[in-house]
């Protein structure tokens, strides 16, 4: 078991690495939907180095501290309702027995996760006109986003997966290794 204080320490140095990251969203704002998943990345270090529950209150403390630090509401919206949990939840997913219901699960969690963002962005911080302008396009607009983003979610699971991967056998050992 692991002291706490190398808990606290981990989940705050990386709690504050993500900080940096959101608050760099004003600095980059081309940046505003890279960043907050760069920051969600982060945080499955502290799921694989301590636990998945300390990886969850680190992501709670970033997201609530991210928004009086990010000045960028979007970016705030995209890494609170999908990039700073879903790499965490994401290993729940994937321990369940079935492949295609943990396929569904994830999918189902990431349109949830999307139509959350995107009713906030329209109706509470006033983008609601963001669809009217495209006029005639509209009808087809709508349904092309939506099999675009689940197939670049896709994209993201897999290289999440493999970032994951990367971790665990290359750069923890070595990590680890030079500082024993």
């Amino acid at each position: 078991m692991k002291k706490v204080s190398y808990k606290v320490s981990l989940g705050g140095i990386v709690s504050a690495l993500c900080l940096l990251l959101m608050f760099l969203t004003a600095v980059f704002p081309p940046l505003n939907i890279t960043l907050p998943l760069f920051a969600g990345v982060l945080i499955t270090v502290v799921a694989i180095e301590v636990s998945t529950s300390w990886s969850f209150v680190t992501y709670a403390s970033v997201a609530v501290l991210s928004f009086f630090v990010t000045p960028d509401k979007e970016a705030w919206l995209f890494f609170t309702f999908l990039f700073g949990y879903y790499p965490v939840a994401k290993s729940f997913f994937e321990k369940i027995k079935s492949k295609a219901l943990g396929w569904i699960c994830k999918l189902a969690a990431f349109n949830i996760s999307i139509i959350i963002i995107f009713y906030t962005l329209m109706n509470i911080l006033g983008t609601l006109d963001l669809f009217e302008e495209f006029g005639f396009y509209n009808k087809w607009l709508i349904p092309a986003l939506i099999i675009a983003g689940n197939l670049i979610f896709l994209f993201y699971d897999y290289t999440l997966t493999l970032l994951i991967m990367s971790y665990k056998k290359w750069f923890r050992p070595t990590f680890l290794r030079k500082f024993k």
